[in-house]
């Protein structure tokens, strides 16, 4: 028959908590529809690739999970803020995120954080950056373009993180 497609195997809940994986990229995903969607059950899930979607927040339950190691929200254009960070996260791509604003790790990050937000323009905070040893920071601020007539403005972030390094050795000494 044509048009016909049979219905999807079904999963029974003690199944979707064994996904390790799991790829929601370029799926159209909006606020309507995370706002439906609590991954705090997914305990065995180690790599969420959110990448390229539309919410401006995202999926409650993301700071639950006890094994994530890689969170993707590359080029979530409309992302604003990305809240509670799992202790047990070793990297986070963000990059390209236009709207991004705020991201807040855990304490207890440690040195295993890598995070990578080229393109993200307007973040301005990185809360609980202070808590991260200062054995090997890389940050990267800058324009794609820099023969463009269109300078981007100085980035906040950029005071915010000078001000973090200068605390941080004064403590050391």
């Amino acid at each position: 028959m044509r048009g016909y497609s049979p219905a999807p195997p079904s999963v029974s809940v003690t199944e979707w908590r064994l996904v390790k994986c799991l790829k929601l990229s370029n799926g159209g995903l909006s606020d309507r529809a995370t706002s439906c969607v609590d991954f705090s059950g997914l305990s065995a899930l180690d790599v969420l690739d959110l990448r390229g979607n539309k919410f401006s927040r995202l999926p409650s339950g993301i700071g639950f999970l006890p094994k994530l190691r890689t969170l993707d929200v590359g080029e979530c254009e409309y992302l604003v803020s990305i809240p509670d960070l799992p202790s047990s996260l070793e990297f986070l791509f963000a990059n390209d995120c236009k709207s991004l604003k705020r991201v807040r790790m855990s304490i207890d990050q440690g040195e295993k954080l890598h995070i990578f937000l080229p393109g993200s323009y307007s973040l301005e905070e990185i809360q609980g950056i202070e808590g991260l040893s200062n054995y090997l920071w890389y940050i990267g601020v800058h324009n794609h373009d820099s023969h463009s007539p269109n300078k981007l403005p100085p980035n906040k972030l950029q005071k915010s993180v000078v001000e973090v390094l200068f605390l941080s050795i004064s403590l050391a000494q």
